[in-house]
């Protein structure tokens, strides 16, 4: 049977509920997964924060500080008529206990 892996965001002002993360095979996967949904959807206003992961049934749990890191275009060169497209970048850091 194959690893369901769950994650949550953690150390939030308000709590966030963990969500059952498909198609992933490892920790790490799982985080970015989740990471990269909640920053979308926040809209970048918040760039770092915690994840924890964990499988289902096991104690394999894995914690990571993450950071959303932006590449802004040269608003001087757009027509102010054009979709702004932003690259952006999570880097996860495990934590060690």
């Amino acid at each position: 049977m194959a690893k369901r892996f769950w994650a949550q965001i953690i150390e939030m002002d308000e709590p966030i509920e963990a969500a059952s993360i498909p198609g992933v095979t490892d920790h790490e996967s799982a985080a970015d997964a989740l990471v990269t949904d909640f920053v979308g959807a926040m809209g970048g206003e918040i760039t770092q924060g915690a994840v924890r992961v964990w499988v289902e049934g096991s104690g394999q749990e894995k914690v990571y500080d993450w950071s959303a890191e932006f590449d802004m275009p040269d608003e001087d060169a757009l027509d102010h008529d054009d979709d702004i497209e932003v690259e952006g970048e999570i880097v996860l850091t495990e934590r060690m206990h």
